[in-house]
């Protein structure tokens, strides 16, 4: 069921984090306060940081400063690095509200998408998924651009999906986005195709919003195990897509709910 524009509702920020650097305490709450101060009054938000893996000392001191700060936020965690689809998964299946976002913990794009995707699914879409600019892919290193451009390539000609940027760090989606999310099974960065591929098969609403860098984002290059990993799952992808059958709505197969059990971080 869809809230009127001038009713209440809530949001969950689905928030995947491993070993950050520098000054992230303070950049992270910094970027909160500028969404916070964006947002209409009557949306009600939460953040739910998913730290993919066992959290050093530092880490949980970082988590209790910023506890200490917010008071709508968690952290989840779990004893054994996974990958982000993995991440986001357990965040997503944590919480019980209107609308989902997922973004990078460092947000990278404008603040101002946030409440821009809440007020898409406000207004009826079950799927709002981000487009990259092309001076996005202009400033990456140029090992990540050909895999992006190669990418981009590949999804074109063997995924038949209807938008081709599906790896955008930021979505968002209704309660039946989350059950399509929760049917993802890749652990990796391309769980954001799969997602896509997934809503695309079952005819969900799909929009899609130019997006905005922001201007202190430094990319970081891929791996060798990262690559060779992420094609693994692009054959997998492959292979699903032309095993689901386009439906109405799909089929969506029961959740057990112990698959997604990790750990709360308590606040300080």
């Amino acid at each position: 069921m869809f809230l009127l524009e001038n009713g209440n509702y809530t949001c969950s920020v689905i928030l995947p984090l491993y070993r950050p650097k520098g000054n992230w305490v303070e950049l992270f709450l910094e970027n909160v306060n500028q969404i916070n101060a964006q947002l209409p009054a009557n949306i009600s938000i939460q953040y739910v940081v998913v730290y993919d893996g066992a959290p050093d000392n530092s880490i949980i001191k970082g988590f209790h400063k910023i506890s200490a700060a917010l008071k709508n936020i968690n952290f989840l965690s779990y004893p054994e690095n996974m990958g982000k689809g993995f991440a986001l998964r357990k965040g997503i299946n944590s919480v019980d509200t209107d609308f989902i976002l997922t973004t990078d913990f460092d947000f990278p794009y404008k603040k101002s998408h946030i409440p821009e995707l809440i007020k898409l699914l406000q207004e009826g879409h079950e799927v709002v998924v981000g487009k990259r600019a092309e001076s996005y892919f202009q400033n990456l290193p140029l090992k990540r651009k050909i895999i992006s451009r190669v990418c981009i390539l590949m999804k074109k000609l063997f995924l038949n999906l209807p938008m081709q940027d599906t790896q955008s760090g930021i979505k968002g989606f209704n309660s039946i986005g989350k059950k399509v999310f929760l049917q993802t099974t890749i652990n990796r960065f391309l769980v954001d195709t799969e997602f896509i591929l997934r809503s695309h098969k079952q005819q969900l609403s799909i929009k899609e919003i130019d997006l905005e860098l922001e201007p202190y984002v430094q990319f970081s290059n891929f791996g060798l195990n990262v690559i060779k990993t992420e094609l693994g799952n692009f054959l997998k992808l492959f292979y699903l897509s032309k095993k689901l059958k386009r439906t109405s709505r799909g089929e969506q197969r029961n959740l057990d709910p112990a698959q997604y059990n990790c750990d709360m971080i308590p606040a300080a």
